[in-house]
């Protein structure tokens, strides 16, 4: 019997069955759950903005090669230990470790050395000392990588900026909808909410910096921080109404 009426209500709305008007009052009662037969209209609308990325991220790394696994390691943790506990102590910035491996060094298919790399990350504010700070570090490290990035926190902020443009855009798009469909208006029935999500630091044009050797000068990294797009859509379905 559930399933016939079922059949039957999806009938109606298809205008495919005599007696709409009946079988719509049974529906209120079916169960105690009114079924609404009004046509319905899925849309989504958005909102968005450019944003100055916040945050810059430099990867910094040593390399070495050596007869025997041991030296070859004891050489990079030698120039990596003292850095890494220098910028610790420096609140303005983050800083982690970003890989240690060693591998072999192969030649004509066998193993004539070992070749160990360690690797740091530093996060920071996009500013002039950060840019020293990271040239400095260059005179005795390599400069793997430099991105910027828009951080967790400012990206939500602009996010919850932007739901009120979004609602209005879906208000906006509903209507339209409406109007053009030949009704008079319409009610929101689901609606659901979504950022950007999370993205991933954006590559940037940036100079390769090799190690300086221990009489050159400290040279600044160049700044080119960017932009991040921040969106907000707002999605859901309505009713029309006559």
């Amino acid at each position: 019997m559930r399933s016939s009426l079922v059949f039957a209500l999806s009938m109606v709305a298809l205008g495919a069955v005599p007696g709409a008007p009946a079988l719509a009052q049974a529906a209120d009662a079916f169960h105690g759950h009114p079924v609404d037969l009004r046509p319905r209209v899925h849309l989504d609308a958005s909102a968005w903005r450019e944003v100055v990325q916040d945050r810059v991220v430099a990867t910094l790394y040593a390399e070495r090669e050596s007869p025997e696994p041991a030296a070859g390691q004891a050489q990079v943790s030698r120039l990596l230990a003292p850095v890494l506990e220098r910028l610790k102590g420096n609140p303005e910035i983050e800083v982690q470790s970003a890989g240690y491996r060693t591998d072999p060094v192969w030649q004509q298919s066998r193993i004539v050395g070992w070749r160990t790399r360690g690797a740091l990350q530093v996060t920071g504010k996009p500013s002039e000392s950060f840019n020293a700070l990271v040239g400095e570090l260059a005179t005795t490290l390599n400069v793997q990588s430099v991105t910027y990035l828009l951080s967790r926190e400012a990206r939500l902020a602009v996010e919850q900026e932007l739901i009120g443009q979004a609602v209005q855009a879906f208000h906006a798009k509903a209507d339209a909808a409406a109007r053009a469909l030949g009704f008079r208006g319409y009610e929101v029935r689901e609606i659901s909410i979504a950022g950007s999500g999370p993205i991933g630091p954006e590559p940037v044009p940036k100079m390769m910096m090799s190690r300086a050797s221990a009489a050159d000068e400290a040279v600044p990294l160049p700044g080119a921080e960017g932009r991040s797009t921040v969106t907000t859509t707002v999605s859901g379905s309505v009713a029309l109404t006559q």
